[in-house]
């Protein structure tokens, strides 16, 4: 057991905004990592969203929270139910459709726009209608500024079709954006995050044990 210190990615984001562009590439490194551990496992988190990806100490990610995880979904297999977290649903999932694996990666370009922006590419306010409408029918809102790779990523992330999405459609970590990752460094916790962490006080948490991949809790 480890002591986890670090607090969440939401709390960051609250602290600071946005993140340095090299702390967004590394912490989506590494939840991508997680995720690609999670979905060979056959589990689709369906809950995935800042409050619930941790840090520990050093800045190593944590995906935590699996209460609304869904196991043995491989291959073809979709599940059904509107679970999860308005903000970060995929549209399949808000309109009724089963689903797979596809609607984490979804939520993943919601949070690295996130990490990146400081905001959401769609209506984030609390009108849900509102909210379900701007998921389903609107292009996402990414900057402009963001470089031209970030910017392909997100695109391929917030595909409304979940067979084209990235992730569940090829390799996302062929993408160019990830071009610098030294995905089995990371995956051992042998690349130093490129920050101090430093975060608002908070209680500690306390994951599972350790495994090679260790982005999960």
């Amino acid at each position: 057991m480890e002591y986890l210190s670090g607090g969440s990615l939401a709390r960051q984001l609250d602290f600071y905004g946005s993140l340095e562009l090299d702390t967004v590439l590394f912490h989506s490194a590494e939840i991508v990592c997680g995720l690609e551990f999670l979905h060979n496992c056959g589990i689709v988190h369906r809950d995935l969203k800042p409050d619930n990806i941790l840090l520990d100490q050093d800045g190593h990610v944590k995906i935590s929270d699996f209460g609304l995880a869904v196991p043995n979904v491989f291959g073809d297999k979709t599940i059904s139910g509107r679970a999860g977290t308005l903000w970060y649903m995929a549209p399949e999932v808000l309109q009724g459709q089963r689903y797979n694996a596809a609607v984490d990666w979804w939520a993943l370009g919601i949070i690295m726009c996130q990490m990146a922006s400081g905001d959401s590419p769609f209506y984030e306010g609390n009108d849900r209608e509102k909210v379900i409408s701007s998921i389903i029918n609107d292009e996402p809102r990414i900057p402009r500024w963001l470089n031209d790779d970030l910017k392909d990523l997100l695109r391929k992330l917030l595909e409304k079709d979940p067979n084209q999405r990235l992730g569940a459609h090829g390799n996302i970590k062929y993408h160019p954006y990830f071009s610098s990752i030294d995905w089995v460094e990371l995956e051992w916790k042998k690349v130093p995050p490129p920050f101090q962490l430093r975060a608002p006080p908070m209680e500690p948490l306390m994951p599972s044990e350790e495994n090679p991949l260790s982005f999960l809790l």
